[in-house]
Formats: structure tokens, sequence, C-alpha cells
């Protein structure tokens, strides 16, 4: 685990931030009606994910594809994460002994425009063929979760104890958080972002996204690209974001020690 996982007893933290800065995965279903192998073999493909306030996969698929053919015959599935999936212009490799993550789920068709704007936020590239009538939207209720972080490194967790539980209230407000933060407190965000993320100090950064375990921003800035900055410990509702925001804030203005 990373400092930060070390640093909150949290491995479940570390894990989901695995997830969140993943730029793809692998998913492996069971094969029904098939082309080239019988029912029951099991087939894998590549998926582009997006993770939930909670932690929880969101999916994009087609019903043109296999994979989504077999998931409507058995929901079951798994989705593998690994360092190497990580987008290099938002977070350093968790560490260098090529970490994995295997989440087993099961997927449900999900037509809640709170799943589609989260989606949305992080690929918004697929706005393009996200509305076509063949594809959806599916949320991954995840069931366990399997890391190995190396020779001897291991955990297991029960799913939920992966998933945030009683976030219902920051899911519910996250648009607000997200608005007051931009509209009040820019001075507030451009600290953050220098003493926490090593950018310039710059007012015209934003936030576009907040979850329990940390925040996405972007800046007008040409040169500029999308920043992930992590949270110390886990929030779970608005008021939980304004208590660590305070405190990051304080913090980068020398305040606390």
């Amino acid at each position: 685990m990373s400092d930060i996982a070390q640093h909150n007893g949290n491995a479940a933290a570390e894990l989901r931030r695995m997830t969140r800065r993943a730029a793809h995965a692998v998913m492996a279903t069971t094969a029904c009606d098939h082309k080239q192998v019988g029912d029951g073999w099991p087939v894998t493909s590549m998926v582009v994910p997006a993770a939930h306030i909670d932690g929880s996969p969101i999916l994009l698929i087609s019903d043109l594809a296999d994979h989504t053919r077999h998931l409507q015959s058995d929901p079951r599935m798994s989705l593998l994460f690994t360092d190497g999936n990580i987008d290099p212009g938002q977070s350093e490799r968790i560490n260098s002994d090529n970490a994995r993550l295997t989440i087993f789920g099961r997927t449900v068709a999900d037509h809640t425009l709170k799943t589609r704007q989260r989606y949305l936020q992080y690929h918004p590239d697929a706005a393009q063929y996200a509305d076509f009538a063949d594809f959806g939207f599916y949320h991954v209720t995840v069931e366990a979760v399997y890391w190995v972080g190396g020779f001897g490194k291991q955990r297991r967790l029960k799913g939920d104890q992966f998933i945030v539980d009683g976030c219902q209230s920051l899911i519910t407000g996250h648009d607000d958080v997200i608005e007051h933060m931009n509209t009040d407190h820019a001075d507030a965000i451009a600290d953050i972002v220098e003493h926490f993320a090593g950018q310039n100090r710059n007012d015209s950064w934003k936030m576009v996204a907040i979850d329990c375990d940390g925040m996405d921003l972007e800046c007008n800035s040409a040169d500029s690209r999308p920043l992930r900055v992590d949270f110390t410990k886990t929030i779970r509702s608005p008021g939980d974001a304004r208590d660590i925001l305070v405190e990051m804030c304080k913090k980068a203005r020398g305040q606390m020690t």
C-alpha cells in the first residue's frame, strides 16, 4: 500500500483511488451465443470505466458488443485494473510492482441522470455516442475485491468493505459543493492545488468533480491537464467535504502545524 493508505489505515480508500485513476480496464464475462466459442466460456474485452462517488464502477457499453449480450444473460463479471492502466496525465503509478486489482460484481442497467453525468465528467468524448439507441449505462454492484501488489503482497475485501456507505447526501449535494467552491472559493482551490499538487498558483483552476476519496480539477490554461487531488481521509457528506477542504486550505496557507 502507498504512504497514504498507511497514514489512513484504510486500504479500501487506496484501492478505490486505483480504479478512479484508471484509463481503462479488462472485463471478463461468460459467453452466451458467441460466434466463436460455446456458452460458458470466459471472454475478456477492454472497457473504459468510470467510478461513482462511492467507488462503484460505471460502464457505458453497446448492445451490439458481445460482452453486453453476455451480461444480459449472466450479469456476473469481473474488472481487472493495473497500475499500467493509469493515465499518466492524472497520477503517478501506485507502485513499481505492477499492482493489479480485480473487482467481482454484477452489472445493473442504470438510467439515472446522476450516473450519466458522473461518467461523462470523466469521459466527455463519450457524449458523442452516449445517447445512441444501442448504448446504455451500467452500474456494477461490487461483491468482492482482490488486490495483488507484487510478490507476497495481496489483500481481499468484501464488497461492502470496498464501497463507501452512507454517502447519499454527497451524491445528492455534489453539484452544490462544486458550484459553491468555484463561485466563492477560487482562491482556496488555487492554494490547495499549489500546495498539494505542486502546480503553479492559478485562480482559473476549477473543481469539476468530488467524491469520497478526492476531487478532480481542470484549468482553462492551454497547456494544463486534468488534475486529481486525493483526500487524506474518506468523506461522506457535503459537511465532510467542507471540513476537509478547510483543513487542506489552512495547511496550504501555513495555518496548521
